[in-house]
């Protein structure tokens, strides 16, 4: 299958698939060739009217009147119907790579990197939709290309064949150029997921390439190679595509002089007729330049919608969205056995597990270890977000099937360390949640920085500790039975941890929640119910609070001098 008809097959599945998204896309091609031909019939009984003199007859000038209002009124039509296509086809696409995305293991979509997603997302759809809108333009004008052949063999056909195997071994080489410029603008796209990621890197990394000027310098120098590495494969595409216009020039002059040198020593053609086929060809330069500009973005789109095959490919389908119950309240949580991989630093394999441990409702665990000691990815296994490569998750001892997860992964809320902020206050049962809110924005000391209404926070732009604080007001609401913070209080300042360790954990678990707590916060481990400390992926201590202080494996908590106010 060519590219263009690949192009095409895939251009009909994103614009839905449906049979009405199939007879509308027919539509469009067959307005775009309807256009073309118009155009190239409607200059042809233009011709022969001045051909005609002073006395055309009824039929040619009806002829030109139904070609005079069908041209128009088929390109509207090849524009209103691609503007429904691309209407869908963007939506359709975009949010289809969305749900492929939210429906995919977290470790995959590490492996596969933020950059790879968001490019495919910001810049392949937009240029996949580029060609929805160009592409009944390319068809009127190879239709009017062809029409133009029509015409000057009805005008005198003897001159026909030479100018057809001129056009044939033309098109062989224009479609070779393509195929080089096309490889270029490959290799560019592969580039432009590095060179994205780098982007990603001067916006979010602001801070650290200011203070550091020999890291700033370092990573611009990267940044500037892949760029001018980029540059340099997309401008090589483009001087293919360049050399391809150029040659189409070259093959209308030598068009015009086979007509004119050769074509009177082939055959025997009336001076008008001559002049009248010169003209023609000379008009059919617009519409094959045109073509072939509109081949070099289709080249294009054709990269695009390749990447995003190949990433559509490695997305996990989305399964039907049915609304699950609310969970109902469980007796047991436990770890039996489990166990998840991945690589680590240095490439090497770190192991979580094998983790055999319990919890029960209302009990407050502290996890605590050393970085890399595997605490986040034991938080990510529990909520089901890493599916164990061993071992099984057993709710009130029945184990948690892949089918169920989602089910599950419902009975948890959770603040991570590299959390997200959502703007809005989504999927929160409550009859006045714009005063739930308000009343746990005041507990949270953001009264005076945040307002809601309507479910909508008026703001996010915070401090990085006032943001946290922002997240946990989600665990609120959610009102779930089992709460997950990942070093929540890093980020606070020595009030606000003592507010919430000393005031709103133990807030939480009065309310019934079992709470989840990664800590380096040592001097706060007496507040917890229990310990788990992991060593390199292990669990090396699973007991109490006071067990684990006494053993000397932390600091004592200084003494608590008082109630510290919400």
């Amino acid at each position: 299958m060519s590219d263009l008809a690949r192009l095409l097959a895939y251009l009909v599945r994103v614009s839905g698939g449906s049979r009405r998204a199939r007879l509308t896309f027919a539509g469009v091609i067959a307005a775009g060739i309807g256009s073309g031909l118009a155009l190239a019939a409607l200059i042809g009984a233009v011709n022969t009217l001045l051909a005609a003199g002073g006395a055309p007859s009824r039929a040619l000038v009806a002829t030109f009147l139904v070609l005079l209002v069908a041209r128009p009124a088929l390109r509207f039509l090849a524009h209103f119907l691609v503007l429904r296509i691309t209407e869908t086809g963007f939506v359709t696409l975009r949010m289809e790579l969305c749900r492929r995305v939210v429906a995919t293991p977290l470790r995959r979509l590490e492996e596969l990197g933020r950059a790879r997603l968001t490019a495919a997302l910001a810049t392949d759809v937009g240029q996949i939709v580029n060609a929805m809108v160009l592409l009944p333009t390319v068809l009127m004008h190879a239709s009017v290309l062809a029409g133009f052949l029509a015409y000057l063999g009805w005008l005198f056909w003897p001159l026909l064949p030479p100018l057809l195997l001129l056009t044939a071994a033309g098109a062989v080489s224009i479609r070779w150029m393509i195929r080089r410029g096309m490889v270029r603008v490959a290799a560019g796209r592969q580039l432009y997921d590095r060179l994205f990621h780098q982007m990603r890197g001067v916006t979010e990394g602001t801070k650290e390439l200011q203070v550091h000027q020999r890291r700033r310098g370092e990573f611009m120098a990267r940044m500037e190679g892949t760029a001018r590495e980029h540059r340099r494969e997309m401008r090589l595409g483009d001087l293919w595509f360049g050399v391809m216009t150029a040659s189409s020039e070259l093959l209308f002059f030598l068009a015009v002089a086979l007509v004119l040198l050769a074509g009177p020593h082939l055959v025997a053609v009336p001076p008008a007729t001559l002049a009248s086929f010169v003209v023609a060809i000379l008009m059919m330069r617009g519409p094959l330049e045109a073509l072939l500009d509109g081949t070099a973005v289709l080249g294009q789109a054709t990269v695009a919608a390749r990447k995003v095959e190949e990433l559509t490919g490695s997305l996990a389908a989305p399964a039907p969205d049915v609304p699950l119950p609310a969970p109902r309240r469980w007796r047991s949580l436990e770890l039996d056995g489990v166990t998840h991989s991945y690589r680590g630093e240095a490439d090497e394999r770190f192991v979580l597990g094998p983790l055999t441990l319990a919890l029960s409702p209302g009990e407050m665990v502290f996890v605590v270890g050393g970085n890399g000691s595997g605490k986040t990815t034991f938080a990510k296994v529990l909520l089901g977000l890493y599916a164990p490569e061993s071992g099984e998750i057993r709710l009130d001892g029945r184990a948690v099937e892949p089918a169920g997860m989602d089910a599950y992964r419902q009975h948890f809320s959770a603040v991570f360390s590299d959390f997200f902020l959502f703007e809005s206050l989504m999927g929160v049962d409550a009859a006045d949640l714009d005063g739930d809110a308000r009343r746990y924005l005041s507990a949270l000391h953001l009264q005076h920085k945040v307002r809601v209404s309507g479910g909508e926070l008026s703001t996010v732009d915070l401090s990085q500790g006032q943001r946290k604080r922002l997240a946990l007001l989600g665990a609120y609401l959610e009102d779930r039975h089992v709460c997950l913070f990942d070093e929540w209080a890093a980020d606070q300042d020595p009030h606000f941890k003592e507010v919430f360790y000393r005031h709103l954990l133990p807030e939480l678990r009065a309310r019934g929640k079992t709470l989840v707590v990664i800590s380096h916060d040592d001097q706060y481990y007496g507040v917890a119910d229990r310990v788990v400390r992991l060593d390199y992926g292990q669990v090396t201590f699973d007991g109490s609070a006071a067990e684990y202080l006494d053993g000397g494996h932390a600091a004592r908590p200084p003494a608590f001098a008082g109630a510290v106010a919400a």
